[in-house]
């Protein structure tokens, strides 16, 4: 079978090839410079040079394809409402308008959590409302759902959606570096008493539930939010991190109102001066530290038989190493 991907030099993206490939499939992915991709050369990987913005592009990187793996996409915390948008909820247009037309038998959309808005999440599951919050990349994530739902509605297409949330795992370069070099500096902090549940999903598990969405019959146009089935506090997760490396655990701990405030502050300095890079602290951040972020998994295993390898506890050895091995963990780390 002919799977076509996009994101693949991405975090997720890139584990998803390869699990397609130790399946046996052919796949092809979207890259903007194919030379500059060595980790996809490999056997049973076509590249073709392309992007979300070029739609005759798509049609013709896509045409042959039988399976459609969407995981291309901005994230961040200090994203613009026009490029989340342009990227998020007009390049997910698009791809699908040309998987309809090309005739491609199902798309799997690479969602998030994040479309459940910020606030407190204590076992949500999929019967909740979708909520705005303001934030670009998770407004933009809602958007680009819908454009799933429209495809499915108007077109046809057979379309399933996984929400995975904070996902982790060997190649992550954006969530667990910047938190263990604010581990490696002593600057880490709780907000509150660091109670607050985080959800966690290891990168192959994402892969694998990709992998179910997208051949199984009841997947075809429903969501799945991907979770590793525990209940685990950002202190826990933290002081086996520190256990690992070697550091000791941090104690400080900001009381709420403090935080917010500022992250408000610090958020609003960034933005004044136009800073490129996120801060440290922002309201973005404060859905990491402070809102309960629990929510239901059971929907996946029940429908797709999703069963996830791997609890943190499991996940974080093998995810150190691949750090190690690439030279990655950040010098406060390093030294600490």
């Amino acid at each position: 079978m002919l799977c076509f991907v996009t994101g693949a030099t991405g975090f997720i993206g890139g584990r998803l090839v390869d699990a397609l490939v130790d399946q046996g499939h052919k796949v092809r992915v979207l890259v903007r410079r194919p030379d500059g991709s060595p980790e996809l050369h490999q056997a049973g990987v076509e590249l073709v040079q392309g992007d979300l913005g070029d739609r005759a592009g798509l049609k013709e990187a896509i045409a042959g394809s039988e399976r459609a793996f969407h995981c291309a996409g901005l994230v961040g915390d200090w994203l613009t409402h026009d490029d989340a948008r342009r990227v998020n909820v007009e390049g997910t247009r698009d791809l699908l308008a040309a998987c309809a037309a090309c005739g491609v038998d199902r798309v799997v959309h690479l969602s998030s959590l994040a479309v459940y808005g910020l606030g407190q999440h204590r076992g949500t599951d999929e019967s909740a409302p979708l909520r705005y919050s303001g934030d670009p990349y998770m407004d933009s994530k809602i958007d680009a759902e819908r454009m799933v739902r429209v495809a499915a509605d108007r077109d046809g297409l057979a379309t399933a959606i996984v929400r995975p949330g904070f996902v982790y795992g060997p190649g992550d370069r954006r969530f667990l570096p910047k938190l263990l070099d604010a581990l490696g500096r002593r600057q880490f902090a709780y907000v509150g008493d660091g109670s607050k549940l985080l959800n966690l999903s290891y990168v192959d598990d994402v892969a694998q539930a990709m992998l179910l969405a997208a051949t199984d019959p009841s997947a075809v146009g429903d969501a799945y939010n991907l979770t590793d089935g525990t209940e685990t506090s950002l202190r826990d997760f933290v002081e086996c991190l520190c256990g690992h490396l070697g550091l000791p655990a941090p104690t400080k701990h900001v009381p709420p109102p403090v935080g917010w405030a500022a992250a408000f502050a610090v958020e609003g300095l960034a933005k004044l001066r136009r800073v490129k890079e996120a801060p440290r602290l922002s309201r973005g951040r404060m859905r990491f530290l402070y809102y309960d972020q629990h929510y239901s998994g059971e929907k996946a295993q029940r429908e797709l038989g999703y069963r996830p390898q791997f609890t943190y506890r499991q996940g974080i050895p093998p995810t150190l190493a691949w750090f190690r091995e690439q030279g990655l963990l950040p010098e406060s780390v390093a030294a600490g």
